[in-house]
């Protein structure tokens, strides 16, 4: 297994902060979900985002991630509920 990198944008890692201090539940399933990315980022049950080619989206429960892979570094776009991640 590769080692991989993970980076996030600015307001990813804002929204991942608020999950952990405002709602608990959510963080967890976000961070499982993170972990399972960074084991297999390459796994086919994740589609690609239309609007943006180069990133992928990952779903757990009502949450959605979106990351794209280059060179040994995932990077993670957008951490949402399912009704504002793709506005």
């Amino acid at each position: 297994m590769i080692n991989m990198e993970l980076e996030f944008k600015r307001s990813a890692l804002k929204q991942l902060k608020y999950y952990k201090k405002k709602n608990p539940i959510a963080y967890k399933i976000i961070r499982e979900k993170l972990e399972e990315i960074i084991n297999n980022p390459e796994d086919s049950n994740y589609k690609k985002v239309k609007k943006y080619p180069k990133y992928k989206r990952a779903r757990k429960g009502n949450y959605r991630i979106c990351f794209r892979v280059e060179n040994n570094c995932i990077y993670i776009g957008r951490i949402e509920d399912r009704s504002k991640v793709y506005q």
